[in-house]
This record gives structure tokens, sequence and C-alpha cells, in this order.
């Protein structure tokens, strides 16, 4: 397995916002947001932390992404705002909208898929699955735009669960594209070890995961203020569109 300092990540994070209490940062993808497994020092917080240069190590990530998913993640600048604004997300006071390109076309142009979650027995990457006893999960969707072989969501997750919308879309029948776990394991097992393969596009479609933190709202944890942000679409997003599509008219 290869050393840290031969995995690639993406490391132009963008602050969009700052005050004394929390900042909102768009992440790029692939980047953990967390130190985790051999990514101790290519991850967000450790990037933050190393860049701010005051308060630095007070820092918390307060809406976890997975590595492969970009868009707008909250950082806590102390315990106790990381605290409320994590109370925020438990009680299901924040809008958080994502934009997915999803293989094939859904039946119905808006949707709800209420699925409980759970782990698939035997594994260790904490893949998700159906489970009748797990985890109560919800997941609403609308297509904005239907292409070849592909369609563009905007997916409202109801619920926090680990994977949700990864695992729910692919229980539809329309896996997000990039989605080597849930498209095909075993390339995602190589892709962990090897890195990117240009046989596994044929497979998954995407280098990277297609799913993007478009849009988060809540209320300001001090002021009570409503706060709205939003983040555009990366550039690899754009190649899967119809040419002259307006994402400004459909999202």
């Amino acid at each position: 397995m290869r050393p840290e300092h031969e995995l690639y990540v993406a490391t132009d994070y963008r602050i969009l916002y700052q005050d004394p209490s929390f900042l909102v940062v768009d992440k790029p993808a692939p980047l953990p947001v967390h130190p985790v497994g051999r990514f101790r020092e290519k991850n967000l917080l450790s990037l933050l932390k190393k860049d701010i240069a005051s308060g630095g190590d007070d820092l918390r990530i307060v809406n976890r992404l997975d590595s492969e998913t970009s868009g707008l993640v909250l950082v806590g600048r102390s315990a106790g705002v990381t605290g409320k604004l994590g109370s925020l997300f438990e009680k299901r006071l924040v809008l958080k909208e994502y934009l997915a390109i999803v293989l094939g076309s859904p039946a119905v142009d808006r949707g709800t898929i209420e699925v409980p979650l759970g782990l698939k027995g035997g594994g260790v990457h904490n893949i998700r699955c159906f489970d009748a006893n797990g985890q109560a999960a919800k997941t609403d969707y609308e297509v904005l735009r239907r292409m070849s072989g592909y369609s563009l969501l905007k997916v409202i997750p109801r619920t926090g669960r680990t994977h949700q919308i990864r695992v729910h879309l692919s229980l539809l029948g329309h896996p997000v594209a990039g989605d080597k776990i849930y498209i095909d394991p075993s390339v995602f097992e190589r892709y962990i070890d090897q890195g990117w393969q240009e046989d596994m596009r044929p497979i998954v479609k995407s280098e990277r995961l297609l799913l993007h933190a478009s849009r988060l709202e809540f209320r300001h944890p001090e002021s009570n203020e409503v706060m709205t942000f939003g983040s555009d679409l990366p550039a690899c997003f754009h190649s899967f569109l119809n040419p002259g599509v307006d994402l400004d008219e459909i999202v």
C-alpha cells in the first residue's frame, strides 16, 4: 500500500465565509475532512490548522463529507460553537442540498427514498446496505436534467446517515457516477490500493464521485440570523451535461 506522500488529494480549498464563530469552506475532491488512515497530513482539518495562523488548533469539523464528495463544510472555531452547530444538524434544523450526476434516468421527476440502513457484514470500509432493523434514513430527490445515459439530480437528505445519498441512489437503481463502492466494490478495493486506473472508467464512468454539497442554510448559533451558503458545481461535472445547459435556470 502506498505511503501518504504518494497519495493524490486536491488541496485547493476555499474559505467562503468566516467570523469569530465558524468558517464555511468549499472543499475540493478527493480530500478527507479529518486525519484518517494514511491521510494524517493530507486532509482538510490539518491543512486549515496549518494555514490559519491564529486559533487554528481550536478548529473542529462540523459536517463530514466523504473524501470524494466536494462542497460546503462547516468548521467551528471552538468546541462550544461546534457543539451548537452540531446540535442544529442533529435536530434537522439545517437545510442541506446536494447536486449529483447519476447513471441512467429515474422513472419519476421527484421522489422520496425511505430505506433503513445498516452496515454490510464483513466489510472494513463502512459499506452501507438495506437493513430492516437499521437506522431510519430518508432522502428526497428531484431530476433537474436528463442527459444521454445520465441525469442531474438535486438531492436533499432528511437524515444524516453515513453514505446515505450514495446508497439510497444506488438502491433506486441510479448510483452516483464515479461511486466506486456502490457501483463495483472490487474497483474500490483496487482504487485504494493502486489509485485511479483508466480501465476503471468504463465501469464507474468518472474518476471522482460526482456528488457535490451545493447549499447549506441554518441559523447562526450566536446571532440567530438565517445564514445561506452556496457552492458552484466543479468543472468536472460539466463534461456530463448537455452543451448549453444553464445551471442558473435549473438549480
